[in-house]
């Protein structure tokens, strides 16, 4: 309880430190707007609560989803649904809005037209928005994984989900538009391949301020890449546009710049990969939700790992201006500082995060493949070694009770932060 109680603290302090920081760059007339939203949506709710009766007595439940960004679009519903089907969530006519403005992958909103009725109209979208905003027709367990405290619903759900079938798989006509669209794309058919997607800073650009500290750099994967390419992959970069150009490289199709891109393909894509090279960026559940592994590299905060078992991570090490070095495991998962979600947060501890080296990345890259294939041999010492890692996760800890796994070349590497 004091637990949860302090990270409650701490998230409203953020939140007001946010607000404040805005106020002091946008001024009051920022300030006054945000008031008068505010109100106006508090005073319409009251006034809705009729309507939100007579929807709730019909068993209509809103499941909330944050539709603009692709992870969440992929991992809150896909959640939802295994909670469905395990028999966690009670029945009721559940219903999502996803106003058509305000989606970040409409192809892949179609996938889930078979397990919700969705609205697009935005004005009615804002309307229902409004009606649903608490207690009355609106699924009331919330978000699986948003919160920015504490231990997140998602890792719970997907270890009980264990190793059934994904609750998405590729449409007939999908599959088939695929088999040659991924040719045009430069992906024989007797080929398989490995989706990569590194965050940089062009795709929110005004999150930047708060979320910096999640970026990587693209030239740190390129031995994994061409790890890959040896192996007879092809490595397929993902993203958008604004992203850093690729240089030059035999095997390696940089989909983010390349005119074939498009909501279907992403969908498409990351469907049909290997498996995912990710970092802490939504993408990569686009991938997951369909049953493909991905080793998430550059973790960060240090308690987020892979949702699914299969998957593999391994985090950003955190160095600490004041001690001159890098803090041990156990520093961070005793402290707040392994949860750090803001950017501000590590500049004010006077911590650096530092990105994975392009050895890890390739020994994590080594790992997958080994495992997807059938030929990796963990020793004891391995086996030992990882669950001294899991054991720093407690209760209250992000990903804890995850079903996922860490790079163990990672942990042999870095024993010395044990």
């Amino acid at each position: 309880m004091l637990a949860a109680l302090k990270r409650r603290s701490q998230l409203l302090e953020l939140f007001l430190s946010a607000k404040l920081s805005k106020l002091r760059t946008q001024g009051f007339l920022w300030f006054a707007k945000e008031v008068t939203a505010r109100v106006l949506q508090e005073l319409g709710w009251f006034l809705l609560i009729p309507s939100a009766l007579i929807l709730h007595h019909m068993g209509l439940r809103r499941v909330p989803v944050l539709s603009q960004h692709i992870g969440h679009l992929a991992t809150e519903l896909d959640t939802f649904v295994k909670a469905q089907q395990l028999n966690l969530i009670p029945p009721a006519r559940y219903f999502i809005l996803a106003p058509s403005k305000k989606v970040a992958n409409q192809h892949l909103l179609g996938y889930w037209s078979k397990h919700f009725k969705i609205v697009t109209n935005p004005a009615i979208c804002l309307l229902l928005k409004m009606m649903t905003r608490r207690y009355f027709a609106c699924y009331s367990g919330g978000l699986h994984c948003v919160r920015h405290f504490g231990t997140q619903e998602i890792y719970r759900i997907n270890q009980l989900w264990g190793a059934r079938p994904p609750v998405l798989t590729l449409s007939r006509d999908d599959e088939v538009w695929a088999s040659q669209t991924l040719v045009d794309l430069g992906i024989p058919q007797d080929k398989w391949f490995v989706a990569l997607h590194v965050r940089e800073g062009g795709f929110l650009p005004h999150n930047e301020a708060i979320q910096a500290h999640r970026n990587a750099s693209i030239e740190n994967t390129f031995a994994a890449m061409r790890e890959i390419v040896r192996r007879g992959g092809i490595v397929v970069r993902m993203g958008d546009a604004s992203m850093a150009p690729l240089p030059p490289m035999p095997g390696v199709v940089d989909y983010a710049k390349h005119p074939l891109k498009s909501a279907r393909m992403d969908v498409v894509l990351c469907a049909k990969a290997k498996f995912f090279l990710g970092c802490t960026s939504g993408l990569a559940f686009l991938s997951a939700i369909f049953g493909v592994p991905v080793a998430h590299a550059n973790m960060i905060p240090v308690e987020t790992l892979g949702i699914r078992r299969g998957d593999l991570s391994i985090p950003k090490l955190v160095w600490s201006e004041k001690r001159g070095r890098h803090l041990t495991f156990a520093e961070l998962f005793r402290s707040k500082i392994g949860g750090y979600f803001y950017t501000k947060q590590y500049q004010e501890a006077g911590i650096q995060v530092h990105e994975n080296e392009p050895e890890e990345i390739t020994d994590l890259v080594t790992e997958m493949l080994d495992r997807l294939d059938g030929n990796y041999v963990e020793v004891e010492a391995d086996r030992l070694l990882h669950e001294r890692y899991m054991a720093f996760l407690k209760p209250g800890h992000y990903s804890y009770g995850a079903a996922s796994r860490i790079g163990l070349a990672f942990l042999r590497r870095h024993q010395a932060l044990f």
